[in-house]
């Protein structure tokens, strides 16, 4: 993917010219605790959400982090359409679309349905933080989610999580997206192991 190719960059200060480093990102500067400030100039965004001020808001935030191209969608309907000629790094996908299942939308393009690879991170943003919500958007095959109200800190972490997230990805019958078995962060998976084999 991609995203997978994002490069750290360094000011010479003697004359100023920009010098691209292969990953992983060399002298990484610390936006917040453990989160790296990358690059984002090389990545591209589509943007699915149809509320126009969330949208501007959005699209404000991501000039802020300098991020190279965004293109957003404001008709749900017209969504699938849309998402293969703007060939994404990342879809950000907000799931409480009006007349739009979210949840289907996402598992449509996990399917291959909207033209592009079906391994495309997506990073999703929902209203609704129950658990019973956020175990349904990774069944569906979500990269990372966030919870609203969004902030810049938020959408920044959100974006460096799928940069930086190196499950690989599963396509079986009934479910396509990054491996449910690791919850990478930024510093790894931080949680308990629960698998069998982990405690064999």
């Amino acid at each position: 993917m991609a995203v997978g190719q994002v490069h750290s960059q360094e000011t010479n200060l003697r004359d100023a010219t920009v010098v691209a480093r292969a990953e992983p990102p060399a002298r990484r500067r610390s936006f917040a605790r453990d989160v790296p400030a990358l690059d984002l100039s090389a990545i591209s965004l589509f943007v699915i959400n149809d509320n126009e001020f969330v949208r501007t808001y959005m699209e404000r935030l991501f000039s802020i982090m300098r991020v190279g191209r965004v293109v957003t969608c404001s008709d749900p309907l017209s969504a699938r359409e849309e998402i293969a000629p703007a060939n994404p790094d990342i879809i950000v996908l907000d799931l409480d679309l009006t007349g739009v299942d979210g949840l289907e939308l996402l598992r449509d393009i996990r399917r291959g349905g909207a033209g592009v690879p079906s391994d495309v991170a997506v990073l999703v943003a929902s209203a609704y933080v129950d658990r019973g919500y956020v175990q349904r958007a990774r069944e569906s095959g979500a990269s990372w989610m966030l919870v609203k109200p969004l902030s810049f800190r938020r959408l920044y972490e959100g974006l460096v999580r799928v940069i930086m997230d190196e499950r690989p990805f599963v396509e079986i019958e009934t479910f396509a997206g990054p491996d449910r078995r690791h919850l990478v962060g930024i510093n790894g998976y931080d949680g308990a192991d629960r698998r069998a084999d982990a405690r064999a």
